[in-house]
């Protein structure tokens, strides 16, 4: 499947301005100069950008969405980033169904639908980095709220989301910071336990989904990202790479404790936290080396390998996860000597496995890599693996300005995407 024909196939595409659906490739332009915001060919940025985005545009103003989930049965797909709601959409088509205001901090039990303007949602309440994913059964709906817990809301069977409550998280009451960052967000197959990454402690937590009773913790690496949840392990990427050692060289992570540096003074790597939670009495993790920045992180649908995107080196670490080791680093540009970078920050793969999608942040594009699968018999029964060194960047899918999460929609063959960025007034 080339481009071409994945474009014209279906793209959405979610901004901070828009949504969009793809009907057609990016068209050529004349090279003026032009004034900044939306033309009939693109839109012009502030830093003499110009962007032809592939799909129809919905405008979300002062969203700038950094997240988005897509429901289990695909008739919901949820975002939100600065504003202290929860945005709900229709998948197919992109019309907005419900802006969902934030569940109160005090409220930690179920109560009655009430009206947006009695919750009063506060101001600051807001997604963080990453955190955003629905049960199973899709019943609910799990966000994390930068300041310091889970927000849950509820999703009805006419598909109508309503607020819930909050799960209180540990307060981290670090320097300058009262309250953790929880981040990415997993839930169990049979929807009973919650998995947080905690940013400030560099813990995950593990909490009841039904009370929020936290229920263990690990630690994990230095501030991590993203959590997902293989057969019987737990993966957690770390920004800041392993915790320090007393013989690493360190410095300052802002005002809350220390990561290993290179000669520039900057966190030298990435890693990716390992996490057996049947193992008994077990509190830490091992790690694996990536690429600087680890952040979004990706299984394939047969769970038989991980994909890590290093933000700060333009690579993706493939994972065995039978090993748990590092069987290829691709880059994420399409060649290592672009002088550009990528900043690859979010994932997606297609539902066969091989097709991965990958948010090429500062590119305004997703990646399109093919990944070869081998066939290899084990007695009477074929057995497909992950055949590295093989992986191919098919090319670019054009889309917003800074695109930061992604999901895929098996039923239509489209994608979702998130851009943080916009040009429209807020």
């Amino acid at each position: 499947m080339n481009i071409e024909n994945f474009v014209w196939s279906g793209l959405v595409v979610l901004g901070a301005f828009d949504f969009s659906g793809s009907r057609a490739g990016a068209t050529g332009f004349d090279a003026i100069p032009q004034t900044v915001g939306y033309h009939a060919n693109g839109f012009q940025t502030p830093d003499n950008q110009f962007l032809t985005p592939a799909g129809t545009l919905v405008q979300l103003p002062g969203v700038r969405p950094n997240a988005l989930a897509l429901g289990p049965d695909g008739r919901l797909l949820v975002t939100s980033g600065l504003k202290p709601e929860l945005i709900v959409l229709d998948p197919a088509t992109g019309r907005i169904r419900q802006h969902v205001p934030m569940p109160p901090d005090t409220q930690n039990a179920p109560v009655a639908p009430v009206a947006a303007v009695i919750l009063n949602p506060k101001e600051n309440d807001k997604l963080s980095f990453t955190g955003l994913a629905f049960s199973p059964d899709g019943r609910r709906i799990y966000l994390s709220n930068v300041n310091g817990d889970v927000k849950v809301f509820g999703v009805s069977q006419d598909d109508q989301v309503s607020p819930l409550f909050s799960f209180p998280l540990p307060p981290a009451n670090k320097p300058g910071r009262k309250y953790d960052i929880p981040t990415g967000i997993a839930v169990s197959p049979d929807g009973r336990r919650i998995y947080v990454a905690l940013n400030v402690a560099n813990q995950l937590a593990e909490l009841d989904a039904a009370s929020g009773k936290i229920l263990r913790t690990w630690d994990v690496g230095v501030a991590p990202y993203d959590v997902v949840l293989g057969r019987n392990k737990i993966y957690v990427s770390n920004w800041g790479g392993r915790r320090p050692d007393a013989g690493s060289v360190v410095g300052p992570i802002g005002r809350n404790g220390t990561v290993r540096v290179d000669a520039r003074s900057i966190a030298r790597e990435g890693s990716v936290s390992v996490i057996v939670p049947s193992r008994p009495g077990a509190k830490e993790a091992t790690e694996i080396l990536t690429g600087r920045h680890a952040c979004a992180l990706a299984l394939s649908p047969d769970k038989k390998f991980l994909v890590c995107a290093s933000a700060g080196d333009d690579t993706l670490s493939v994972v065995d996860t039978r090993t748990d080791k590092v069987v290829e680093t691709v880059w994420a540009r399409q060649s290592p000597a672009d002088l550009f970078g990528a900043q690859p920050n979010a994932l997606a793969f297609d539902s066969d496995g091989e097709k991965l999608f990958v948010c090429n942040g500062t590119q305004n594009a997703v990646a399109v890599f093919q990944f070869e699968r081998k066939s290899r018999w084990l007695g009477l029964f074929p057995y497909l693996h992950y055949a590295p060194g093989q992986t191919q960047n098919l090319g670019l899918i054009p889309v917003g300005w800074f695109p930061g999460g992604i999901a895929y929609d098996a039923r239509r063959r489209m994608l979702d995407v998130a851009n943080l960025k916009s040009v429209s007034p807020e």
